[in-house]
């Protein structure tokens, strides 16, 4: 079968890999729709997390946002047949064919009709940005800034104006994700390029929001979907997101950091913060987000930037790789 094989840093190729074979209780899903992921990336820029992904004799198959259809089944599994669609969350996706294992079908989830591929494909996503909003249990009526506006960031903004009418300030430093953000409801963007980020939500500066001016915090809450590169310099977002969060407010990390940082834990503990570490999705919320995109009230399809086929899986890395142009950038076997 087709696969794109990943052999080192910036190094995706696409080849021929042997085609998985099953054993009892086995299916095998013809992937139709894959994104690269954020943790892909790290893996593809920085030759991180290099445990991640299908082993194959020349590297590895990375890929673990996905959709398809039943394309064999050795034996039975119940609930399970030929030409059914599924989405789940498995490694090595990048690929014409993926083994679904006796394990990983206990949590196929069906796919409804008028779903697409490519949108049902962005459940995991969804799924951990669900898991982050549900650690912060927005109110109405709270302010809440998203920083990032990549897949998870622009899906935490979905799943809270999904869920209520809590006001929403997104940072980020493309000005086609802000815009983007605004289009899926968000109520203020600022562009950390442009402005001192800080200065600007805490209302210290002439191009202050008008929200709430309080020099010891605004936000009620305060994802931070950017973490840090292993290059990266200044002031973290993570050190940005304690200064605006309120006293006894949430601040909910959801990215992945390339290096260690170094932050004054003092001002958690000043401000009562409630710091949480989100990191993926119960088999519940990834349920639940499917079912958002189901019903319509999440609509996935503005979150695709890109799709590219599996041949051209290195020119697909490189895009997803550039911030200021791509949001989610789909493989189509």
């Amino acid at each position: 079968m087709k696969a794109a094989v990943f052999h080192g840093v910036r190094d995706v190729r696409f080849e021929e890999v042997d085609k998985p074979g099953l054993s009892e209780g086995e299916a095998l899903l013809r992937v139709k729709a894959c994104g690269i992921c954020g943790s892909d990336l790290h893996t593809y820029r920085e030759g991180l997390f290099l445990g991640l992904g299908l082993p194959t004799e020349t590297g590895r198959i990375l890929g673990h946002e996905f959709s398809g259809e039943i394309a064999e089944i050795n034996g039975h599994i119940e609930g399970v047949n030929v030409g059914d669609r599924f989405t789940t969350a498995a490694m090595g996706a990048n690929a014409e064919y993926l083994k679904i294992t006796a394990e990983t079908a206990r949590f196929l989830v069906p796919i409804a009709d008028g779903v697409s591929f490519v949108e049902a494909a962005t459940t995991e996503p969804l799924a951990t940005s669900l898991h982050a909003t549900n650690l912060a249990n927005v109110q109405d009526g709270e302010t809440i800034v998203i920083m990032g506006a990549g897949i998870i960031g622009l899906g935490i903004l979905q799943c809270i104006r999904a869920g209520s009418s809590a006001k929403t300030i997104v940072v980020d430093l493309s000005n086609k994700r802000l815009a983007l953000a605004l289009e899926l409801g968000a109520d203020k963007t600022i562009n950390a390029l442009e402005c001192d980020v800080q200065e600007t939500i805490l209302g210290a500066s002439d191009q202050r929001l008008a929200l709430v001016e309080a020099p010891e915090g605004v936000a009620n809450t305060v994802f931070d979907c950017v973490g840090a590169t292993r290059n990266f310099t200044g002031v973290s977002v993570l050190e940005q997101a304690l200064s605006i969060v309120k006293p006894d407010g949430k601040v909910v990390v959801v990215a992945v950091f390339e290096k260690p940082l170094e932050i004054d834990p003092n001002i958690i503990v000043r401000k009562g913060i409630r710091l949480f570490g989100s990191w993926a999705w119960t088999r519940e919320e990834f349920v639940q987000a499917l079912a958002l995109i189901s019903s319509g009230k999440i609509d996935r399809r503005p979150l695709i930037s890109h799709e590219f086929p599996l041949e051209d899986a290195s020119e697909a890395y490189e895009t997803q790789a550039n911030a200021d142009t791509a949001i989610k950038v789909m493989l189509i076997p």
